[in-house]
């Protein structure tokens, strides 16, 4: 009987790590190649909204209420310079109709090629 009890514990124990083991085994890890990125990384750092009526570009980070007005060429500069981002910030672009299609594919362009990453959907 004894023995028969020793069995029955032993055989609970190895079952419980044998599920504990399982589970924890399915799914991807944190770190596996192809994980998804964290919701952070989808946030832009800087957003460029090009002005069609005032052929502007703003320029403003998240935690700016209304950016600044600037030359469209200037953008890159500035963001280097002025808000002093690092290569690979991310940006978004808006942007308000009547835009100049060819200037907002210059910009972009720039701005990829200054390290930039673009992660918004153009409005």
């Amino acid at each position: 009987m004894i023995w028969i009890n020793c069995v029955g514990t032993r055989g609970a124990v190895v079952a419980s790590t044998a599920l504990f083991i399982f589970l924890t085994a399915c799914g991807r890890s944190a770190n596996a190649p192809g994980a998804a990125p964290p919701p952070a990384a989808s946030r832009p750092d800087v957003t460029v909204t090009f002005d069609g009526k005032r052929r502007k570009c703003v320029v403003a980070l998240p935690s700016e209420a209304h950016g600044s007005s600037i030359s469209c060429a200037d953008v890159v500069p500035f963001v280097k310079d002025e808000l002093r981002l690092p290569s690979g910030a991310a940006y978004d672009i808006r942007k308000i109709p009547d835009v100049d299609e060819a200037e907002v594919t210059r910009v972009r362009a720039d701005l990829n090629g200054a390290g930039y990453r673009f992660v918004g959907a153009a409005q």
